[in-house]
């Protein structure tokens, strides 16, 4: 059923791995924590929204959570798209919490006696209806109705709608009501749109051209690679860094003992440096003491690499992080 399912965003990762590996009292540190907040609020909404898609019967829908595909020279990215014959459903997850009113060009939000304004959510899910009409015609794909629903999924939140703005009352629900929604929309659709090999291309269409979203994230705030610190991190008490004795990371401080702290470490590098890595920087970026050491973790990390002998380069795997 989750034909593409529900990942940690990699911005999240990279900003919680700049946390780790910054020092303390970086100057960037409180806004690497302000993305943190934001981007953790977002995953956790889009977790609700995976809950309740998961009770829906396996058979009759196809569920790519995150889906990202091109649109010209960009790329627009959904919450959620639900596949089946009859329709797809678009899905938009806000985790907002406080009062929250939909007027036609904006959403406000109120929280503490503090009054926010973003961009009205159903002009954004709406705009992704547009771009994969646009998708679906450049891909011959045969007309299938396509609705949108924005998921509210904080459930402490208040969701108000403007007088007179029908479309909202129609394309917003609450978390808890997904699942009649959903009913609604497919007893609307009462007959099959397209047959199961229609569905099949689509799908197969669908997960040849998604493209994850992945930012230079210390550029994007201004921080230094070299400010960067390099080490294995105890999984324990989080010192760092770890000394390495006899193939095994061993804390000076709790003492724990790890065979595997190489693999936390080099998937920081990934996240943060680049995605790929040579020996030299393998050692260095891990803190070895000798090349043969750190060609006995990249024999344990078994990466894909090109090139030969001192030249090789070591490249990140697609299912590594």
């Amino acid at each position: 059923m989750f034909d593409l399912p529900l990942i940690k965003p990699i911005t999240l990762q990279q900003a919680e791995a700049a946390q780790r590996r910054l020092p303390s009292n970086h100057p960037k540190m409180a806004e690497v924590e302000v993305k943190i907040r934001i981007l953790a609020s977002g995953y956790k909404g889009e977790k609700t929204l995976n809950y309740f898609l998961g009770l829906l019967p396996e058979k009759n829908h196809h569920i790519f959570q995150g889906l990202r595909l091109p649109a010209r020279d960009s790329f627009f990215q959904m919450d959620a798209h639900l596949l089946s014959p009859r329709l797809i459903i678009l899905l938009e997850s806000k985790n907002y919490s406080g009062i929250l009113t939909l007027e036609k060009h904006q959403l406000t939000q109120e929280i503490n006696n503090i009054k926010m304004v973003y961009d009205n959510p159903i002009s954004q899910v709406n705009r992704h209806k547009i771009l994969l009409q646009y998708f679906f015609q450049k891909y011959q794909i045969p007309p299938i109705p396509i609705e949108t629903v924005v998921v509210f999924t904080k459930s402490s939140a208040e969701v108000k709608v403007a007088q007179g703005y029908q479309e909202a009352e129609k394309k917003i629900c609450k978390a808890g009501d997904l699942l009649k929604k959903i009913e609604e929309l497919e007893k609307y659709y009462p007959k099959d749109r397209v047959d199961s090999k229609t569905v099949g291309k689509i799908k197969r269409l669908l997960l040849s051209k998604h493209t994850p979203y992945r930012a230079d994230f210390l550029g994007s705030l201004s921080i230094n690679k070299s400010d960067i610190l390099p080490g294995v991190c105890c999984s324990n008490c989080l010192y760092m860094p770890m000394e390495y004795k006899k193939n095994k990371w061993l804390c000076p401080v709790c003492l724990k003992i790890s065979k595997e702290g190489s693999l936390k470490a080099i998937n920081d590098f990934f996240l943060l440096i680049n995605t790929s890595i040579t020996n030299s920087e393998l050692r260095e970026f891990l803190q070895l003491p000798t090349r043969r050491a750190s060609s006995y973790q990249l024999e344990l990390l078994n990466l894909p690499s090109t090139g030969t002998k001192k030249g090789r380069i070591y490249h990140l795997p697609n299912d590594f992080l």
